[in-house]
């Protein structure tokens, strides 16, 4: 066995181990945890707006900037239009959108961070999601969601209003 790769600091303090993702944005408030609020308006009404720049990062304990290796994941659970998730398909009944809100990569403004566009696209309420593989993502991706199998995450809760 080999000795501590980082002998600066003990290997179970979670310094330059991924922890944690933060997401930032205009209006974005982190509600607990992992878990973020967002509203936007169709309409640019009540000082909401209608589509925002996020960016998310990966970080250690320390809050120190974290670079995770395999590529960095963002989707609407709430725009199956987009095919994003493949298996959501709603049933739509009667005057009911179920493409409530997009999300689009812009790039990546560094390794471990990303940016990307959330857009309301119909009234209602969805998830946007953000996945950081973990572990050098050795178990690799899954094949039929794209997801990271290993992964941390957080989620912005979004509420789109006329």
């Amino acid at each position: 066995m080999s000795g501590n790769p980082n002998p600066q600091h003990n290997p179970t303090d979670g310094l330059n181990v991924a922890a944690k993702v933060t997401v930032s944005g205009t209006g974005i408030t982190q509600i607990a945890g992992p878990e973020y609020s967002l509203t936007l308006s169709l309409s640019d009404a009540g000082g909401y707006s209608s589509s925002v720049v996020a960016t998310a990062v990966m970080e250690d304990v320390a809050g120190s900037a974290y670079s995770p290796v395999g590529e960095i994941v963002v989707k609407s659970y709430a725009n199956p239009s987009a095919g994003s998730p493949a298996w959501y398909n709603p049933d739509n009944f009667s005057g009911y959108d179920a493409d409530i809100v997009s999300v689009s990569d812009t790039a990546s403004i560094s390794v471990g961070s990303e940016t990307f566009l959330i857009t309301g696209l119909a009234v209602g309420q969805g998830i946007v999601e953000v996945q950081f593989p973990t572990f050098d993502n050795t178990n690799g991706d899954d094949s039929t969601t794209g997801n990271p199998k290993d992964m941390i995450y957080a989620q912005i809760v979004v509420t789109v209003i006329p």
